[in-house]
């Protein structure tokens, strides 16, 4: 099971608004999240792995219905409580720029109105706070994701029978 009190207290809103999807999306329960890689390229794995001396690295396999994907680098767009603006299909790179600064200027130009620019994302407006919740929706969509993303994956709790391979980076 996930220990909450083991939890990164840094990002207390993003973590919380991902617990509740968790609840809302999964049939398991738990106390907290245990977050995985579902998907990450095997360079920047081992990349990970070479920083993890007496660590260790568990393989696992997890029935769907237990496992919440999502998009890692959108995910940021979470933890820095910024709007998730998805590229349009064929859209250049200039083109979305461009867009995502628009958006972003107007949606924190209300939140400045708001006076809660510093604030919590749990204490704005009822307003801002869907319309910017609303934007992360888009994490979880696997059709959103570039070809080449890594994908994390969250569950309540991983059990023994999960694990089907474990190897201890040796200090």
């Amino acid at each position: 099971m996930a220990d909450p009190t083991r939890a990164w207290t840094e990002f207390p809103d993003a973590y919380a608004w991902m617990y509740r999807q968790m609840q809302s999306r999964l049939p398991t329960r738990g106390k907290g999240v245990l977050w995985l890689w579902a998907k990450i390229r095997r360079r920047d794995l081992l990349s990970h792995c070479r920083r993890s001396r007496g660590k260790v690295l568990l393989t696992c396999r997890i029935s769907r219905e237990r496992v919440l994907l999502s998009e890692f680098d959108d995910w940021h767009r979470v933890l820095n409580g910024s709007p998730n603006l998805l590229a349009h299909p064929g859209e250049s790179d200039d083109a979305y720029s461009n867009r995502l600064n628009m958006v972003l200027d107007n949606f924190f130009n209300q939140v400045s109105a708001a006076g809660v620019e510093h604030e919590p994302v749990s204490t704005w407006p009822a307003d801002l706070r869907h319309e910017i919740e609303a934007s992360w929706e888009s994490i979880f969509d696997p059709t959103n994701y570039p070809r080449i993303s890594y994908w994390q994956a969250t569950v309540h709790e991983l059990r023994a029978e999960d694990v089907t391979e474990a190897v201890r980076f040796v200090d």
